[in-house]
């Protein structure tokens, strides 16, 4: 059997078997759009947001990829793109977040460490609205 060292996106490393690895299936099996996910973007490159962060599952699963944006705390003014959400008990937020929907990303399932909540409709939708507008800018 041959072992092979594979180096995943943000710094996971892992040791598979040719024929095992891309036969895997992700824990993660309740994965819905207005997810509020914890990432570990600590390697991150470029323009990413670094760091272990919320992130919000912006569109569906569509295998074992789904698309992500990141919140940060920090505010920004007036950034197209950007939206505020306040901390509720139910989308697990602990400050007032602002997701970066110009920094949304593609990120395979296996990178989501922990859900912590997520968002009601009107959030939903909002973003929705205008990642439409980002996506077809």
């Amino acid at each position: 059997m041959r072992l092979f060292v594979v180096s995943l996106n943000f710094g996971n490393t892992l040791l598979y078997n040719s024929r095992r690895f891309f036969m895997q299936k992700t824990r993660h099996k309740s994965i819905q759009k207005g997810d509020v996910w914890v990432i570990d973007n600590t390697n991150a490159v470029g323009h990413m947001q670094k760091g272990v962060r919320p992130h919000v599952v912006v569109t569906q699963v569509t295998g074992e990829t789904v698309t992500v944006a990141p919140c940060t705390s920090a505010p920004k003014k007036n950034h197209q793109y950007v939206l505020k959400i306040l901390p509720t008990e139910q989308n697990g937020l602990t400050m007032i977040s602002y997701i970066l929907l110009s920094q949304s990303f593609a990120a395979d399932t296996s990178l989501l460490r922990e859900k912590i909540g997520h968002l009601d409709e009107n959030e939903i939708a909002r973003i929705q609205l205008e990642f439409v507008k980002y996506v077809t800018d």
